[in-house]
């Protein structure tokens, strides 16, 4: 991967927090997604951005416009109407963004958001058919006017990224590593993991935790997260809340594996106590 990391890394706190509070809890190797599928990830699970685009009537000053989107390979497509801004605005000049962010009521600024940015031109009508499945299988709202006549599909092409996932953790990524990147096969999943874990299994987080890294005063565990390499918890310790996380032996691709790889990771952290 070509990402060009201008920031603290993954698993370290920002700069000028206490060394204290700077020591990791966990390996830092720990296998974890990339960026890029990170990235992928966030902007797979959303579907509604801001489009920005040049403006066409306001003296060439920035304009932003809610849309939906549904990806094609990475790039971002667009169902649109002739009379919007933003298409008055393309068709004058392609170069645009396209801001994806997580909402939650959590601190704003330590949510995802990624950025991709390229050039917006117009779909050939042969591909118009192609675009419409696409787009109607993520926004099923648009069958009752994808085939109005002054609706078209628009497709951004990616040429480069800037993703961050909260404090201390961004990158710009290329478009090749954009285009290679695939989003975590536990998306649809995780929500429910998350879930499950929370309410039925913390006894279980908090032995892993206790076990398997140097939080080994955890009294609380909350799943924060999890991905095909593995999950994140909150654990409570006598200095606060402290993120761990843990890989599993095994890649999953579903929610069944996962079950698997957490009952492993559980086993062997009871057979360490």
């Amino acid at each position: 991967m070509s990402e060009k990391n201008n920031s603290t890394p993954r698993h370290q706190l920002p700069k000028g927090s206490s060394p204290q509070r700077q020591e990791l809890l966990y390996d830092a190797n720990v296998a974890t997604p990339t960026h890029a599928e990170q990235a992928r990830t966030l902007a797979e699970r959303i579907g509604t951005a801001t489009l920005c685009t040049i403006s066409a009537d306001e003296g060439g000053f920035p304009y932003g416009s809610f849309v939906t989107y549904a990806l094609d390979d990475g790039d971002p497509i667009f169902l649109i109407s002739g009379l919007a801004e933003h298409t008055k605005n393309l068709m004058r000049d392609s170069k645009s963004s396209l801001l994806i962010a997580e909402g939650g009521d959590d601190n704003p600024l330590a949510l995802g958001r990624v950025t991709l940015i390229g050039n917006c031109s117009k779909v050939p009508d042969e591909e118009r058919s192609r675009m419409k499945e696409i787009f109607i299988s993520r926004h099923e709202s648009a069958k009752f006017y994808a085939d109005f006549g002054d609706f078209h599909f628009f497709r951004l092409s990616v040429t480069s990224v800037r993703y961050i996932g909260g404090f201390g953790r961004m990158s710009w990524i290329e478009g090749d590593d954009w285009g290679g990147a695939e989003p975590d096969p536990l998306n649809a999943y995780s929500d429910d993991i998350i879930e499950h874990m929370n309410d039925d299994h913390e006894d279980a987080m908090i032995i892993i935790c206790q076990k398997m890294s140097k939080a080994i005063d955890t009294s609380e565990a909350t799943m924060t997260g999890i991905d095909r390499y593995g999950f994140e918890m909150s654990a409570m310790t006598n200095d606060g809340s402290r993120p761990i996380r843990i890989a599993f032996e095994n890649q999953a691709i579903d929610s069944d594996e996962a079950r698997k790889e957490i009952v492993a990771l559980v086993k062997k952290a009871r057979k360490m106590d």
